[in-house]
């Protein structure tokens, strides 16, 4: 055994992704920095597209996203962040590049695969429910803001068939 560990025992522990020592240009800086600025779902502006938004191409689209991942591509980019940076013009891209999911964040906003892009958008998640009032319900704004009996948050749930424990209707 001619190998010697550190006396702390710290071999191994320390993880270097490579960038901290690569260079990078004030333009993939200004790009890294530029990005992360962003919100994680406002993909035109991520891909620097927002002043075009309604009229750009699937070509604008693909020609941003190939400048700007060369920019922010950790493997050419060291500058601290280019790895969150090239994630973000990915997803955008991902996004604005499919027809479907274009067409739903066009029309919803937010991200189209994420399991909450309608609470994202602003809409509630229970507005469904808001439709389908029943007494004592009180008129305006989401359902979890408005007072509603237990058996009505049953009913609207299950749709209203099951009898109470003696035949007749809940609360009766």
């Amino acid at each position: 055994m001619s190998e010697k560990s550190p006396p702390n025992g710290s071999a191994g522990r320390a993880h270097h992704d490579g960038s901290s020592t690569r260079a990078f240009t004030v333009e993939q800086k200004a790009a890294v920095i530029r990005v992360k600025r962003c919100k994680p779902t406002d993909f035109y502006d991520i891909l620097g597209l927002e002043a075009v938004r309604t009229s750009c191409s699937d070509s604008d689209i693909k020609k941003a996203y190939r400048k700007l991942s060369l920019l922010t591509h950790p493997d050419k980019n060291g500058y601290e962040g280019a790895d969150d940076a090239f994630k973000m013009v990915s997803r955008a891209f991902q996004v604005l590049s499919d027809s479907d999911k274009k067409t739903k964040y066009d029309k919803f906003g937010g991200d189209p695969e994420s399991r909450f892009s309608a609470a994202s958008s602003g809409a509630s998640p229970f507005s469904g429910f808001a439709s389908q009032r029943g007494p004592g319900a009180r008129a305006g704004g989401p359902m979890f803001e408005e007072e509603i009996s237990p058996e009505e948050l049953f009913r609207q749930f299950f749709g209203g068939g099951m009898g109470g424990p003696f035949g007749g209707p809940m609360g009766e």
